[in-house]
């Protein structure tokens, strides 16, 4: 059902009608005046120092219902005898979510709702926060450190906001004891003759209803697992924190107080004071400030979820949904009344009275439950200008829903109040709507920020993005797991168009893992990441034909794991699919392989290798494929001419360019040479230290019969040892032309894609995305530097514009205008070191 028409008014403002245009009240002071600050109040020193006037001083914690903090940790029980849960949920990306998944959460919640009942009634809270991205710092390599420094001004100059959603459960006491007035249930236990029965059945009653709490919650926790539900509590400091936060806009850790006295105290630890329309914040933990409490007057003729998702300014913010629902048998009733007045005053608006109707019989199938609703939206600055450019935001948005939200002085003070839950009372403009349309203005719509370092194998996010919600998204390619546990997969593949950013995004990661001081290995094409890999302090080879490779594994791999991976892998490379190798030929190939590698080191090389086989009766067909890798044959570059093994993989950034292997489309000499490279690259990885394996054009690189079979246990190899590949191409759909497509996409759990909009969407059928993301990459705007980053928890969309890092961008795009960049960086700091 639709929403109706706000009404105004202040019934629900008892007590408050005594504030006047400035009404200020006291922190922490007990109510009545406690009798020592009474003394000393009334004495002559008192009566020089304070004013007479905070004898009458309302008291803040007199109108915030919380009493006590129950045993459990997590249960509040308030001054009207509620009972109060509040789970903290992560929320669901509606910027990258489908319409499917957006709608799915919407009546998740709804049906939640509904399976409460009456006696249960919801806040949900979203309040903005400054973000904040910890980060371990970057302390090897100038260049690196340079970048991270440059990086991180950039980052704070953006004012990223994040958000926290809570949702309070509140169970509404019933009967005897749900009858009675917030200050008459203690009242009406003492004064009964036999307290002490009345006294045990409070108790059960409170206990019963405990019990029933714990299971709604818990039903709500598991039904909004995905969101990472949880119950807030006390000794996190996360519950009592999460309370004082919805007065003053900034959410802190607070603890309740080991003094006797009510837990509302706990929460006001501070002071506010209004004028006018305004609430001015001073003292306690936060700077003082000035806010504004918005509530709506006319509600929108239609909702959608995530209708206020555009509030995300960058200031302090608390936006608060409350509903409360009423019998099916009054919601039946008011219904029936508005159609009688529509009917009797000629309304001709049929499609309102239809909807009514339809409403009125879900109410009554159990399908829909009514309930009051309230909306606050309060926001905070330090001063008044910011504060009047954010109102005029808020004003803004709200219009383009079709909604109209006011200010008010007097009723202002209710609405403020009305912000903690247990504090209906105080709600000063409520309309009555659906649970299906509660869901959808109180969306549980959140952007991802990412994992902290605590959660991560590496200890720390490597580096971090802002997003255009204006939140930041802390940047791993792990997913959760534990230092000091095997490393969870951190494989990467980056799509992205020919010169579309590809090689600067990927050399800025390579620069921030510097962070742990991850080794880089990097197998490049067309020399895209050779000045950066030089920037890192790093070497740069290139691997062709027209230079000895230095690569000889007949010399190397002489161990017994070596042996066995030196018989398979010639056993790959010897092998022809029209002319397979006998199993007598196998056998003879491992035996040529066990005997030189005990053979004197002059002799383990592919120069005398072949004369091994001269005696076998197959007519020289094992010897004439194995001479082809030696010296003068077909593949003589790659191995033949190496006496001895100069491959070293000895420096922690390393980059090798592979642009004659990948060119040449010889697959034999691609399984030769990065079968070799990756056996190596095994052997280098046994320390476990973090490190970064890239491979460019990696369909093409990886796409041979010997990868194929090899790869998905090859990247399971290297995720134990704590390593990371990142492999780069164009487009998914050159996966499918690839033998090692589908091991890449089954291996690699994260996934970061540059838009391109000269794309299509067949050329990402293989990622399954979604029409958001699916928009996202095919339609961005021009010029923008946007990426979407998919992994096994999130979907997120990034901005990695590096255009503030100037001159260190050009050094990270490599290319001629990089080497002249980096060559003006090496002869600054090598004056630098001449100076000093």
């Amino acid at each position: 059902m639709t929403s109706s028409p706000g009404r105004s008014g202040t019934s629900g403002l008892p007590k408050i009608a005594k504030f006047g245009a400035e009404t200020p009240m006291s922190r922490n002071d007990k109510k009545p005046m406690a009798a020592g600050f009474r003394r000393l109040f009334n004495s002559r020193h008192g009566k020089a120092v304070f004013p007479r006037a905070m004898k009458d001083e309302l008291q803040f914690e007199a109108f915030l219902p919380f009493v006590s903090l129950q045993a459990d940790d997590k249960t509040i029980l308030t001054r009207g005898g509620e009972l109060i849960q509040c789970i903290r949920v992560d929320g669901l990306n509606s910027m990258t979510a489908s319409d499917r998944d957006i709608a799915l959460l919407k009546e998740t919640v709804a049906e939640l709702l509904a399976q409460q009942g009456e006696r249960y009634s919801v806040y949900v809270h979203k309040i903005s926060r400054p973000f904040k991205a910890t980060l371990a710092p970057v302390e090897a390599g100038d260049f690196a450190k340079e970048v991270d420094a440059a990086w991180t001004r950039v980052v704070a100059g953006r004012t990223l906001r994040d958000k926290t959603l809570t949702i309070s459960i509140i169970n509404r006491p019933a009967g005897l004891f749900g009858s009675l007035s917030a200050g008459d249930k203690l009242k009406e236990i003492f004064s009964r003759k036999r307290k002490t029965d009345a006294l045990q059945a409070f108790i059960a009653n409170k206990t019963e209803r405990l019990t029933d709490l714990d299971e709604t919650v818990g039903v709500v926790v598991a039904t909004l697992a995905q969101l990472k539900a949880r119950v807030l509590t006390g000794a996190s400091g996360e519950l009592i924190g999460f309370l004082e936060g919805i007065g003053t806009g900034i959410e802190l850790p607070a603890f309740p107080s080991n003094d006797l006295g009510v837990l509302a105290r706990s929460v006001c630890n501070y002071r506010a004071t209004f004028r006018g329309t305004r609430v001015h914040v001073t003292g306690g933990v936060v700077p003082n400030r000035v806010g504004h409490v918005f509530t709506i007057k006319n509600y929108p003729t239609g909702t959608f979820p995530g209708m206020f998702d555009e509030l995300n300014l960058p200031i302090d913010m608390v936006i608060t949904n409350s509903f409360v629902p009423i019998s099916d048998d009054r919601a039946s009733e008011l219904i029936r009344r508005n159609l009688e007045q529509r009917r009797g005053s000629g309304d001709a608006a049929e499609t309102d009275q239809q909807m009514l109707r339809e409403g009125r019989n879900k109410v009554a199938s159990g399908l829909e439950t009514l309930g009051s609703h309230h909306m606050t939206v309060a926001i905070y600055a330090e001063d008044e200008k910011t504060l009047a450019r954010a109102a005029a935001d808020v004003r803004q948005i709200a219009q383009e829903t079709g909604t109209r939200i006011i200010t008010e002085a007097f009723a202002g003070q209710g609405h403020y109040f009305a912000q903690w839950p247990g504090n209906a009372t105080y709600r000063a403009r409520t309309g009555l709507i659906s649970n299906h349309v509660f869901a959808g203005m109180a969306a549980l719509h959140r952007t991802p920020t990412g994992l902290t370092g605590d959660l991560l194998p590496w200890g720390t996010p490597l580096s971090v993005f802002p997003t255009p919600e204006k939140s930041g998204y802390l940047f791993s390619f792990h997913p959760a797991g534990e230092a000091d546990k095997e490393p969870p997969a951190g494989h990467t593949v980056i799509f992205g168009p020919s010169s579309g950013g590809k090689s600067v995004l990927i050399s800025f990661l390579m620069t921030q893992a510097q962070r742990v001081g991850a080794r880089v290995f990097a197998f490049d094409y067309l020399r895209g990441l050779e000045v950066q890999i030089e920037a890192l302090g790093g070497s740069y080879t290139t691997i062709s034909p027209h230079r000895p490779t230095g690569l000889n594994p007949l010399f190397a791999e002489t161990d017994m794991a070596g042996q066995a991976w030196l018989s398979e892998w010639l056993t790959a490379l010897l092998n022809r699919s029209e002319r397979p190798l006998s199993p007598v030929q196998t056998q003879q190939l491992h035996d040529a392989v066990v005997q030189t590698a005990t053979a004197p080191d002059h002799l383990r090389n592919f120069d005398g290798f072949p004369s091994l086989f001269r005696h076998l009766d197959d007519n020289g067909d094992l010897e004439q494929r194995v001479r082809e890798w030696a010296p003068g044959g077909r593949y003589g570059w790659v191995f033949g001419g190496n006496v001895a093994d100069n491959f070293a993989l000895d420096q922690n950034v390393m980059g090798f360019d592979m642009t004659a292997v990948l060119d040449s489309d010889n697959e034999k000499e691609r399984t030769a040479i990065l079968g070799y490279i990756f056996q190596r690259l095994e052997r280098k990885l046994q320390d476990r230290h973090p490190t970064i394996i890239v491979i460019d054009e990696a369909w093409n690189a990886l796409g041979t019969e010997y990868f194929a079979d090899k790869l998905e246990k090859w990247l399971v190899t290297a995720r134990k040892l704590n390593a990371v590949v990142v492999m780069v191409t164009q487009f998914p759909s050159q996966l499918d032309k690839s033998r090692a497509g589908a091991a890449i996409l089954q291996g690699v759990q994260t996934q970061i894609l540059i838009p391109n909009r000269a794309a299509s969407a067949e050329n990402y059928a293989a990622l399954n995305l979604n029409d958001r993301e699916m928009g996202i990459v095919l339609g961005a705007p021009t010029g923008s530097r946007l990426a979407l980053i998919r992994n096994a928890s999130a979907s997120v969309v990034v901005d990695v514009n590096l255009a503030p890092l100037g001159d260190q961008l050009k050094i990270l795009g490599g290319s001629k205008t990089g080497r002249a960049a980096f060559e003006a960086y090496r002869a600054r700091h090598q004056k630098k070191e001449e100076i000093a």
